[in-house]
């Protein structure tokens, strides 16, 4: 029998329809047990549907989860349990209704739709195929323009971490360039005027923790794991026709 895709869900989509937040070793919430009932209720109704993965930095305490997200609807359910996971099957995905209990709406807890974060050190992106060292960009462009400029840590600080990130997106990172992120986050948080740029920078500490691979892949290996960086993926590709041509 073919299987049945909901309305809700969008054939023609390349993201999923539905994500969990993926556990770690400091995870404390029953990710993988949600998981499991997700998937098992999916393929009881025989929808057809794959349960994606999010990116997400959390300390261990974390203050939002179990997190479901739909990217295609650009939303994240929280704090969802095995019971409410059946719910989230058959009143979401099949019936296509919000279930508002468990909707994330906390407008200073998230940027968009689809990145959640907040200032205990906790981000989520809706799913796994988000560019991290984008997002830290985009939390800085988000920012942009905004600084008062009474401070020298803040006022130079935020040009020069927009500067080196863009350099990484280009695939112009040198590894020097992670010590420097980080050195000019911790002048930024430890000496300036007021708070805006600890806040500023926020993100970008918490992306600099949870996803450093992300920033060591870009530099040293010239690759963007979530293949959003248009000049890093140019270059993967002409490598892989040298190497075929030889």
């Amino acid at each position: 029998m073919e299987p049945q895709i909901p309305n809700f869900c969008r054939t023609d989509e390349q993201r999923p329809c539905v994500t969990i937040c993926a556990g770690s070793a400091d995870c404390t919430c029953d990710c993988e047990k949600v998981r499991k009932v997700l998937e098992e209720e999916i393929a009881a109704r025989n929808l057809g549907l794959t349960v994606g993965t999010m990116k997400v930095g959390c300390n261990g305490d974390c203050p939002h989860g179990v997190l479901v997200g739909f990217p295609q609807k650009g939303f994240f359910y929280e704090q969802v349990d095995t019971k409410q996971a059946r719910e989230v099957v058959s009143g979401t995905l099949v019936q296509g209704h919000i279930l508002f209990d468990l909707l994330h709406i906390d407008p200073l807890k998230a940027t968009s739709g689809k990145i959640l974060y907040d200032r205990s050190g906790f981000i989520a992106t809706i799913d796994d195929s988000f560019c991290m060292i984008q997002v830290a960009k985009y939390f800085l462009d988000f920012e942009k323009d905004v600084s008062c400029g009474k401070c020298v840590p803040c006022r130079v600080g935020s040009v020069e971490l927009r500067e080196i990130l863009e350099r990484i997106i280009q695939g112009k990172g040198e590894p020097e360039d992670l010590q420097q992120l980080d050195l000019v986050c911790r002048a930024m948080q430890d000496a300036p005027y007021c708070d805006f740029a600890r806040t500023t920078t926020g993100p970008v500490v918490t992306i600099l923790k949870h996803f450093r691979s992300e920033f060591e892949k870009h530099i040293d290996q010239g690759v963007c794991p979530a293949g959003e960086c248009e000049a890093l993926g140019k270059e993967a590709e002409e490598k892989e026709t040298e190497e075929g041509e030889e």
